[in-house]
């Protein structure tokens, strides 16, 4: 039976993130005490190759005690060769590159090596203190459609293991309405950076589909967060903000990066 501690705990997070007006994902340059203007924060924590990680426990106390929520980020679907873990997963998990992002494959889910690799990587950032995991690439499951199955056990997995974590994907929407999440996080809804072109308007079919089904999630109760990509200071995070909160979703506008805060956010544009 699961300690009644754990399921407290998650409740407890999960009406502060029902609560959320603001958010921001910075993954490096950026003193993470300036993250404290924000409702939640998502910031990267799994260590290197080197075995270091750029966010310590303490900062993510900080942070807490100000009522910030935070969030680790973990990708489910890539591997990317600088994490710590990437020599521990044999080419016959992989599926190939991720297009645009150099040392980085797409992971078969499937594979039961791979998702035990990334329940060990959830305990570890548990312990130290994150209120909750974004967990990022569930794409992988539209690109792939036979891994569908394998990402929705794994993230099944990951419930079962860190009952008192927030679980809030990144993309996915082809397994989300199968999946024991706590919100859903999206990019590129209204604006995005396509290599080769820069940034620009997502195209108007795809903004469809995806407002589709975000809002089958909003309807369900579900918190949505929209992470678009702009120019800072162009008229589009503009768009992106006004656009996202006519939804009902929560909205927040960066550079593709994710090296600086976000330039636009609700009532902040810059």
């Amino acid at each position: 039976m699961i300690d009644a501690s754990p399921i407290n705990r998650h409740r407890r997070r999960v009406e502060s993130l029902r609560r959320v007006r603001s958010w921001a994902p910075v993954f490096g340059g950026v003193e993470l005490r300036r993250l404290e203007g924000f409702d939640l924060a998502v910031v990267d924590a799994v260590a290197g190759v080197d075995g270091v990680t750029s966010t310590s426990p303490a900062e993510v106390r900080e942070l807490q005690e100000r009522g910030v929520l935070v969030l680790a980020y973990l990708s489910l679907g890539t591997v990317e060769e600088w994490r710590h873990y990437a020599s521990s997963v044999p080419s016959e998990w992989t599926l190939g590159p991720v297009p645009g992002w150099e040392g980085e494959l797409y992971v078969d889910a499937r594979r039961r090596g791979w998702r035990q690799l990334i329940l060990a990587e959830a305990r570890s950032l548990g312990r130290a203190g994150f209120d909750g995991l974004l967990l990022d690439n569930l794409d992988v499951g539209e690109e792939f459609r036979e891994t569908q199955a394998g990402l929705v056990e794994l993230v099944q997995g990951l419930r079962a293991e860190a009952p008192a974590l927030l679980l809030v994907p990144q993309n996915g929407l082809a397994v989300a309405e199968s999946l024991p999440i706590d919100a859903i996080a999206h990019e590129d809804v209204f604006w995005r950076f396509e290599h080769g072109h820069g940034y620009r308007r997502s195209p108007r079919e795809e903004t469809a589909v995806l407002l589709a089904g975000l809002r089958a999630l909003r309807d369900r109760g579900l918190p949505v967060f929209t992470l678009d990509y702009t120019e800072p200071g162009s008229p589009g995070a503009h768009e992106a903000i006004a656009r996202s909160l006519a939804e009902g979703f929560c909205p927040t506008v960066s550079v593709l990066e994710l090296d600086r805060l976000p330039h636009a956010t609700p009532g902040v544009v810059k």
